[in-house]
């Protein structure tokens, strides 16, 4: 009997065009029927408490890697690393949006295991790894231009290399403070340096930057980027061997394409490749989760979900993304 009228009454609210609210809940038992996704709206996470209020996360990765920062630190949940604490003289050197953004965009897979193995020192920048570039800068219109870093300038060289060896380290710090991490994946389109082989922090020209002249676009594959994700994995383990970590998808969509592609059809294609990726290495790799943001923004709607510019996530849905990641993954206080 109830469940004749459960189907009338999902019958008639679709002919009325009702469209379900989409929510994120964490559960003890996932929704393993679509039915009962389309009668509830809810994408489940199954509870799993391996993080307390006491922890320490290192977070990493693109923009939407930010908000979830903001949003744990908002908790009083303590992040890392402490960006503001990189050493540099304004004078002489940009860090991104440093000290005003606590933050550094890293949005590909290539770039994330690129910083950890600087950070690490299992990679050393060679002392000519850098673009010159002529751009206004509170020095004059000369920058030596870090290929590996988003918008990192300098006077000269040897400023550079003083200010990425104070991100290394404060990036180490944070590194070891760590207890848990969050890894945020963005796109698959990235731009290899051609003289050293490796990807490039930022699309060409970005904000004046280089890399029109020193870059070529590379479409990576699936095995590029599962390859890059279970090295940076097993960078963590290595030193970190019982901390969680959180694999997620950006929900933010490419700004633009440098395929020969419509725009919307090569963020579907990159995000599922990623989305790919980081479901088959979670699978594989023990204490990784995967944290389905990703899920709950796109089936979300657009309207819903989106700013204006119908890419960035509003605050609201990130706030809830979080609480059901505490929900999920907490230990009660």
């Amino acid at each position: 009997m109830l469940e004749r009228v459960r189907r009338k009454y999902l019958r008639l609210r679709k002919r009325l065009g009702y469209i379900q609210p989409i929510h994120l809940a964490a559960a003890d038992k996932l929704n393993n029927k679509y039915g009962d996704f389309a009668s509830s709206g809810v994408i489940t996470i199954r509870k799993n408490a391996v993080f307390t209020r006491n922890d320490i996360f290192f977070t990493m990765g693109s923009c939407f890697a930010e908000e979830i920062r903001l949003a744990l630190t908002s908790k009083q949940v303590a992040c890392v690393p402490s960006y503001r604490n990189i050493s540099f003289d304004p004078a002489q050197a940009i860090v991104d949006e440093l000290p005003g953004r606590e933050h550094m965009n890293f949005y590909n897979t290539f770039t994330v295991r690129l910083q950890i193995e600087q950070m690490l020192g299992l990679w050393d920048q060679a002392h000519d790894d850098w673009w010159q570039i002529k751009k206004p800068a509170p020095w004059g219109p000369i920058c030596f231009q870090d290929p590996y870093r988003r918008l990192i300038l300098a006077k000269s060289p040897e400023v550079l290399k003083e200010v990425i060896e104070s991100m290394n380290r404060e990036m180490r710090v944070g590194f070891d403070a760590a207890t848990a991490f969050i890894f945020t994946f963005g796109m698959t389109e990235v731009f290899i340096n051609r003289a050293s082989g490796k990807v490039a922090a930022q699309k060409p020209l970005y904000r004046g930057g280089g890399g029109m002249q020193e870059t070529t676009l590379h479409v990576s594959s699936f095995q590029e980027n599962y390859a890059n994700v279970t090295a940076t994995v097993d960078m963590v383990r290595q030193h970190k061997p019982d901390a969680p970590i959180i694999l997620t998808v950006s929900p933010v969509a490419l700004a633009r394409t440098f395929q020969d592609a419509d725009v919307v059809t090569a963020n579907t294609e990159g995000k599922s490749v990623l989305r790919a990726v980081l479901g088959q290495v979670s699978r594989e790799r023990d204490n990784v989760h995967y944290l389905p943001s990703f899920e709950l923004v796109t089936y979300g709607g657009l309207t819903r979900s989106y700013e204006e510019d119908l890419r960035h996530v509003k605050r609201s849905v990130v706030d809830e993304i979080v609480e059901q990641f505490f929900n999920a993954y907490f230990a009660p206080s």
